[in-house]
């Protein structure tokens, strides 16, 4: 003997009022739905929609976190690469400042021959003013290179280092000036080449030969910002490559990890 369910249900409820008998045919229909097969497809048709659209969500997301990988991965090489290029231009300063302390012969007389309008040839003995000039020159364009790399980056101990280095530079100015020499703009140095080619050669072994010397103050403030940039431009980018994980996945937040597990 089969049951009719709906029947069943039908008689067994109908002496309930309107309201009653409106709320139990709701059931009642959603009992058919369910047991027709139709609820099941709606409840799969809709999960289908959202599970496309939770994919379509984490596609995005993941677009969107690559995007910002190669933006911060190009920032950081660009941050990298001004610490080393300021640890080249203070190498070179401090080059520079060096040659100029330690060559004792740049400020010794030399003999010099020089032959006038009718062949006659003079042997005398003078200073060596092209290399005395070039290589204050050298110091100078060393010196400014360094300033303007140093401005660039935002380390605070090396910019406290060049402060001290400019310092150290206002300190000796005028003296610096009567050799030709100037503080300009962003405190970088200018030459007066007409100045320096015949400037008292006494006052430029005292600003630039000697364990004392002004040059030798430079030299060593260039050695600490030489050694400075390239430790921080080696440290940044340790930790920068352990930013990212051998999947190229983002690791700075743990969230980021286990986001990432679930696709």
């Amino acid at each position: 003997m089969s049951l009719n369910l709906f029947n069943y249900n039908s008689s067994l409820f109908s002496g309930f009022s309107s309201n009653g008998s409106s709320g139990m045919s709701s059931m009642l229909g959603d009992y058919m739905a369910i047991r027709n097969g139709s609820y099941g497809k709606l409840l799969k048709a809709y999960y289908a929609e959202n599970d496309n659209s939770t994919k379509k969500t984490a596609g995005a997301i993941r677009r969107e976190n690559s995007k910002k990988q190669a933006q911060q991965a190009s920032a950081d090489s660009e941050e990298i690469k001004k610490y080393k290029t300021a640890q080249s231009d203070a190498s070179s300063l401090k080059t520079a400042a060096g040659d100029l302390r330690s060559n004792s012969k740049l400020f010794e007389k030399v003999e010099k021959t020089t032959t006038d309008e009718n062949g006659e040839e003079t042997t005398v003995m003078d200073y060596d003013r092209d290399a005395i000039n070039s290589a204050v020159k050298s110091f100078v364009k060393a010196y400014n290179s360094t300033l303007d790399s140093v401005y660039k980056q935002e380390s605070s101990i090396v910019q406290k280092k060049a402060a001290s280095m400019v310092s150290a530079t206002a300190s000796n100015k005028n003296m610096l000036a009567r050799v030709g020499i100037t503080i300009g703009k962003d405190n970088k140095l200018e030459v007066d080449e007409d100045k320096l080619k015949t400037a008292n050669v006494s006052t430029l072994k005292t600003l630039f030969h000697g364990s004392g010397s002004y040059a030798s103050n430079v030299e060593r403030k260039a050695s600490d910002i030489a050694t400075m940039t390239e430790q921080i431009a080696k440290n940044t980018k340790t930790s920068k490559t352990n930013t990212y994980n051998n999947t190229g996945n983002y690791s700075s937040f743990a969230t980021g990890g286990i986001y990432d597990g679930f696709f």
